[in-house]
């Protein structure tokens, strides 16, 4: 995905400063409204700048988010991008990858960890990345045809390789079923973004922890199940809500021994 905005060395610290107002507050209106919900005119106007300025910069709202994208993105890609790349059996002396190694290469970059800052953003800064982690789980969950381009555009070979490496690693399940796995991988990664401020709501600041920690915690809740033994054909005929052939045995006989005669 390639914005057509020029390097950021061919602007003024004046600009770059103004750029950074925009995509600041491009940031914080979609991570709360989405893609459709925002408008040029609300960016600017939180911005305080001038919104022929920031038609001046990007020409589009689509331009604009484009670079955002590029921008926020590109770094935790090319974290993820490259651990996974270190977990192929051709680069690890042919041993099949861990599925907590390959899970960790996708949860851990989506809390920074690893992740070195933009240049326009500080994630040391609280604040920055709270705002962070609402535009990146809006940005895996918006339906707007234009984030779904940009995103598939620049995630498609990181989620190849991460299913291509799952498929090595759990060789027990059937391709149905760890594909329903892995999108339950992905909702919890979105959703822990996302919905980050709901965290708390019932324990308060006790659970108000750093990125490194929460990823562990997500970690080790995907683990317990992506780990797990595929449900043989009993199991799933039982989880669609039919019971076992010999419990239905024993309440008909149960039923019978109570008959009236």
């Amino acid at each position: 995905m390639k914005s057509k905005l020029s390097a950021r060395g061919q602007r003024t610290p004046a600009a770059l400063r103004t750029m950074t107002k925009f995509l600041e507050a491009a940031e914080a209106i979609f991570g709360r409204h989405g893609y459709e919900g925002t408008t040029v005119r609300d960016i600017a106007a939180r911005s305080g700048v001038n919104l022929g300025t920031l038609k001046h910069y990007w020409g589009s709202k689509r331009e604009l988010f484009r670079d955002l994208i590029e921008r926020r993105l590109r770094s935790v890609h090319a974290v993820t991008a490259a651990r996974l790349s270190a977990l192929d059996p051709r680069r690890a002396n042919g041993k099949a990858p861990d599925p907590g190694n390959i899970v960790a290469c996708l949860v851990e970059p989506a809390f920074l960890v690893g992740v070195d800052s933009p240049p326009d953003l500080d994630f040391s800064d609280a604040t920055a990345r709270g705002r962070f982690h609402l535009f990146f789980g809006r940005c895996l969950t918006d339906p707007a045809p234009a984030i779904v381009e940009d995103l598939n555009e620049m995630f498609a070979d990181v989620t190849n390789r991460f299913f291509r490496l799952m498929r090595l690693a759990c060789p027990g399940l059937s391709q149905a079923e760890l594909d329903w796995r892995i999108n339950c991988v992905f909702g919890m990664v979105s959703f822990a973004q996302l919905y980050g401020e709901r965290i708390g709501r019932f324990v308060g600041t006790t659970a108000d922890v750093g990125d490194e920690i929460a990823s562990k915690w997500v970690m080790h809740l995907i683990l317990e199940g992506i780990g797990a033994p595929p449900l043989h054909a009993g199991a799933r005929g039982r989880a669609r809500g039919q019971a076992p052939a010999k419990s239905q045995r024993a309440r008909r006989r149960k039923a019978d021994a109570t008959r009236p005669e």
